[in-house]
């Protein structure tokens, strides 16, 4: 499927008109409908606000298919999200507080220690 075609086929699932993508890139309807009617894809220019306006990633545009998602946590910071998500919504709030509160201190604490990690006034 050509990149055009599967901006059609999303604008159409999204329940979206093309003539308000071509409001967002500020281009005539008549540019978009030679695009599809010589099955032409977007300049390059154009990519990213359209992968914006219809909610894809560029991958998607490009290829048809989602890019894999890139973990960046490590397993200490998944087991804290997993045990988080566990709390009721009021439990969440309070823990952030003391978290915050707890970062805050620890920023001070570091304000006053040398390279070798000894207090220094």
């Amino acid at each position: 499927m050509e990149i055009i075609e599967r901006i059609y086929k999303t604008l159409g699932e999204q329940g979206k008109k093309a003539y308000e993508l071509c409001v967002k890139l500020d281009i005539s309807t008549s540019t978009m409908s030679t695009w599809k009617a010589r099955t032409n894809d977007p300049p390059a220019k154009y990519m990213k606000t359209i992968a914006d306006f219809l909610g894809v990633s560029l991958d998607y545009l490009l290829t048809g298919q989602e890019a894999p998602v890139r973990k960046s946590t490590t397993p200490e910071e998944d087991e804290l999200l997993e045990l988080f998500r566990l709390l009721p919504s009021d439990r969440k709030q309070r823990y952030l507080g003391r978290l915050e509160n707890e970062v805050e201190n620890y920023t001070k604490e570091q304000k006053y220690l040398d390279e070798e990690k000894r207090l220094s006034v």
